[in-house]
């Protein structure tokens, strides 16, 4: 009986020493795995003819040139596909203002809630964002973008 029991216990250990060390390998590699910014599209029409399924911006920031969408929506078993989008012109007022738009494309029949950290990258708006800045409007929510000169570099 002691037998079988040091035996279960032996294995027992092994066992978690060793999905130990996988885990700890797995998050090294996360962590060390870059994300990509997206590219910001050009739209010329009216932002009601774009399309979208249902989510929610939580936050968003900049980060190095990168504008970070923190966003959740009901899913996680299929695919789904962000995509964001400006005007061509801005307003004419100190500092600019440029309006964004973020549809989903979520063909997802799960009901999870899902969280995800989106990039875009904002070098469209560089111009704007070293002479003064540029306001962006992204779904109603509002965020400056202001670079310096080494920033820009």
């Amino acid at each position: 009986m002691k037998l079988i029991f040091w035996i279960i216990a032996s294995l027992a250990l092994i066992i978690t020493i060793s999905e130990c060390k996988s885990t700890k390998k797995v998050t090294e590699d996360d962590a060390t795995e870059k994300a990509v910014a997206q590219k910001i599209t050009l739209y010329d029409k009216p932002f009601e003819d774009l399309k979208s399924d249902y989510f929610n911006i939580d936050s968003m920031a900049v980060e190095n040139q990168t504008l970070a969408v923190f966003v959740s929506y009901g899913g996680g078993c299929g695919e789904v596909d962000f995509n964001m989008y400006y005007k061509p012109q801005m307003m004419a007022v100190m500092p600019h203002k440029s309006n964004l738009f973020l549809t989903l494309a979520d063909n997802d029949p799960c009901r999870s809630v899902v969280s995800e950290k989106l990039l875009f990258d904002l070098s469209v708006f560089n111009k704007e964002a070293k002479s003064g800045g540029v306001i962006l409007n992204l779904n109603g929510k509002e965020l400056r973008y202001q670079l310096s000169g080494e920033q820009a570099d």
